[in-house]
């Protein structure tokens, strides 16, 4: 295990173990108060605010952890909250533990590889699914901004895939039964990049790389 991985992991399992605190201070409203448990509040703040910066920085903050983690945890100080928030960091911890949520911009700068796509096909014949769809979605967008380019379109410095997809179809570089394809392999690599694991199959991978290839091969050839 790398420095880094075993420094995740033990923050993991620190506010796995400040969370379990958390809950142990669990105690009745006041009297004549309606409503949940609670627990100690400024416990509960800081596992918070430390599990949204360490859920940010593996997935980002559109990430479907950091949005269940947001829809969880709503009232700081209950108990109905701090348990909800519980699961969302038990499921992260059971993805990154067993090796789901590798991080994919160390894998795109490994020199394992000279080709891409051949890096994302090893990797999902590893089991690697996830990661391989995010990096197939590089290789695709990549190809797309050279595509633009050829034919001349004008770019930003960060031009969204749909709209190149969109000027591409305009330019008649392709048609719309391509567009539709890249809006398909486009969604995919999206809901890999954010965490979505239950939302697609290693089976939508697999396809996705042989399209991608081919798709390279046809207009970039």
């Amino acid at each position: 295990m790398s420095q880094k991985s075993e420094l995740l992991s033990n923050r993991f399992k620190e506010l796995l173990d400040l969370g379990r605190y958390v809950l142990s201070t669990s105690r009745q409203p006041p009297p004549n108060v309606i409503g949940d448990n609670r627990v100690d509040l400024d416990s509960s703040q800081q596992w918070a605010t430390s599990t949204a910066q360490l859920l940010g920085s593996l997935f980002g903050s559109e990430s479907e952890y950091d949005k269940r983690l947001n829809e969880a945890f709503r009232h700081p100080g209950y108990e109905s909250d701090m348990k909800r928030g519980m699961a969302v960091l038990s499921a992260a911890w059971n993805d990154y533990s067993k090796g789901y949520l590798i991080e994919v911009k160390s894998l795109i700068r490994a020199e394992v590889f000279d080709d891409f796509l051949e890096q994302a096909q090893h990797l999902f014949e590893q089991g690697f699914y996830q990661p391989a769809a995010v990096i197939a979605g590089g290789v695709l967008e990549d190809a797309l901004r050279k595509l633009c380019q050829r034919a001349g379109i004008p770019l930003s410095a960060k031009p969204k895939l749909d709209i190149m997809n969109a000027e591409l179809v305009k330019k008649g570089v392709y048609n719309t039964l391509v567009q539709k394809r890249i809006t398909w392999l486009a969604d995919l690599r999206n809901k890999a990049a954010h965490g979505k694991w239950t939302e697609f199959a290693a089976s939508d991978v697999e396809t996705m790389l042989a399209q991608v290839r081919s798709f390279a091969t046809d207009y970039l050839s």
